[in-house]
């Protein structure tokens, strides 16, 4: 029995010491895992911070990168603003020197249609061959020769340095139609004003001058005065039905007959009947001659026909001839 306790012990103590031994060795794997799942767990804790920190780098590098992007935006907007001021700088200045341009060659023609027009006047002055009045000589018989304005006008021009001949194709106490037909005036033309005298009248007497033509001579109605500059001084006498727009008409029709019809003096007076006043026949003849117009009641208050006016007439024609750069001393 003693024997059978014994054995019984002894297997107790040995299977003691192997359950001692396995928990030990449970212990230590125990312990072992534990640093093992420590370890673990520490690793991936770095791990995991480590990659946090990279995320964060990451996310700051791309705020970053955004930041830098919207930089770059505004600033590429702002060197197109510049770049589009700076455009619109050049366009404007383009624009302004293509305007100067535009100014300048302006200028250069303007200033050579100047230059033309002055070549072409001293051209015209040269062709003139000398200067023709047409239209009343209000100083009748010989005193013609010594006070018709003509005559004074001949003597101021030579006076002066100018070497133009003075013609005289006027008419002693001559109507403006016997005028007409001096210088060339159709027929046709000259018979349709009488006809509208005619009418006008309605069967009462009109003055001859009104409906009559005078008998001309051959030396005349020859005309030698083509290329001269007239001077038109005619309706003192009647002829135009005491109307002045006819006057000027009829003052045109003799016009038309010479070669350069832009260069020519105008002079008015009232008619001897006085049948127009000097302002109303002025203010119809100004406004149609403009600048070639010469009142007489403006430049001197005599009668016509006297020694004075016509002296007063021929000075304002010279001055009008010169105003006009129509003659010239070379």
């Amino acid at each position: 029995m003693i024997n059978d306790k014994g054995e019984f012990g002894k297997v107790s103590k040995i299977k003691n010491k192997k359950i001692k031994k396995t928990n030990i060795l449970l212990g230590f794997i125990c312990i072992l895992l534990a640093v093992l799942l420590g370890f673990i767990l520490v690793t991936s804790y770095k791990s995991e911070q480590k990659e946090s920190r990279h995320l964060s780098e990451i996310a700051d590098d791309q705020q970053s990168g955004i930041e830098d992007y919207e930089a770059v935006k505004e600033r590429a907007k702002e060197l197109e603003e510049i770049s589009s001021e700076e455009a619109e700088d050049t366009e404007d200045i383009k624009s302004k020197n293509t305007e100067d341009t535009k100014d300048t060659e302006k200028t250069d023609t303007a200033d050579t249609e100047d230059a033309d027009k002055t070549e072409d006047t001293k051209d015209k002055t040269t062709a003139a061959s000398g200067i023709v009045c047409w239209g009343d000589d209000l100083i009748n018989g010989e005193e013609s020769n010594t006070y018709s304005y003509m005559t004074v006008l001949q003597k101021l021009l030579t006076d002066n340095g100018y070497n133009m001949t003075v013609i005289n194709k006027t008419l002693q106490g001559g109507g403006t139609l016997s005028m007409m037909k001096m210088a060339g005036v159709s027929d046709e033309t000259i018979q349709s004003y009488i006809t509208k005298h005619q009418q006008a009248a309605n069967g009462a007497q009109l003055n001859v001058t009104e409906t009559g033509i005078r008998d001309l001579t051959e030396e005349q109605t020859t005309r030698n005065d083509m290329d001269c500059i007239p001077v038109i001084f005619m309706g003192y006498y009647g002829g135009w039905n005491h109307d002045p727009a006819e006057l000027a008409d009829q003052q045109e029709q003799i016009l038309n007959t010479f070669q350069n019809k832009d260069q020519f003096i105008v002079v008015g007076t009232r008619p001897m009947d006085g049948s127009v006043t000097s302002e109303a026949l002025d203010q119809v003849l100004s406004q149609k001659w403009g600048e070639h117009y010469i009142s007489l009641a403006d430049v001197t208050a005599q009668p016509s026909s006297t020694y004075e006016a016509q002296q007063a007439m021929a000075e304002a024609i010279l001055q009008k001839l010169q105003e006009l750069n129509y003659i010239s001393k070379n």
